[in-house]
């Protein structure tokens, strides 16, 4: 009959084969659940972020990491007066998001906040500010503080000026529309990325339950023949 002897040697042998196993084990639940945790993350812009400019934009341009969905992404360019100058909706191409900006009509701070969906499927917002310093564009103004109204006004009757003043008191329907859009659904946060919890306390689990199996194997008694 044959008894097989454990030395230390070989049960320092089998305490590495575990430790080495359980290292590979490790790394790859890191790789993967990375892979399936990562969000785009905003690589540049233009403007950048804390950039002073001179001459106003025309277009804002965000690049990410990843490629982003096209699924109805949101960005804004909100002014110092608290107005929109974005124009129309942002285009996707791959990395790559772009929406045009109107004629800046204040100088200040812009703030540039978009939400887009990002390659793993989640949402991704964030914003970028950037200081406008040049000559801003001419806000549009009515007809009543137009040098032609007030030549017109001069020529009329009192009853036809009185009826002129009363039209130019109110302002024109196009010059009331002026509400920021769609500043509500951009929250103001960084976008964010990285590993979630779950996997975190999954891979401190499986370092513990590692750690007792080495000990153990180290601790068993030594059988003689």
């Amino acid at each position: 009959m044959i008894i097989s002897r454990v030395t230390p040697l070989s049960l320092r042998r089998q305490a590495l084969r575990i430790g080495l196993v359980a290292l590979l084990t490790a790394v790859a639940a890191v790789g993967f659940a990375g892979q399936a945790a990562a969000h785009d993350v905003l690589l540049s812009s233009d403007p950048a972020d804390g950039s002073t400019l001179q001459a106003a934009p025309t277009a804002v341009t965000l690049t990410f990491d990843q490629p982003v969905q096209d699924f109805e992404p949101v960005v804004t360019v909100t002014g110092p007066d608290g107005r929109s100058y974005q124009g129309g909706s942002p285009t996707v191409d791959s990395t790559v998001v772009t929406n045009a900006v109107g004629p800046l009509t204040a100088a200040g701070e812009y703030v540039i906040a978009y939400r887009v969906v990002s390659a793993d499927g989640h949402p991704v917002v964030g914003e970028v500010k950037f200081q406008f310093t040049g000559a801003p564009a001419p806000a549009a103004s009515s007809a009543a503080g137009s040098p032609t109204a007030a030549v017109s006004t001069a020529e009329t009757s009192p009853a036809e000026r009185s009826a002129a003043g009363t039209s130019a008191a109110s302002p024109p329907a196009s010059a009331t529309t002026s509400v920021p859009v769609s500043t509500a659904a951009v929250a103001p946060t960084s976008s964010s990325s990285g590993l979630s919890g779950w996997v975190w306390a999954a891979l401190a689990l499986a370092a513990v339950l590692i750690i007792a199996a080495v000990v153990v194997v180290l601790r068993r008694p030594r059988r003689s023949g």
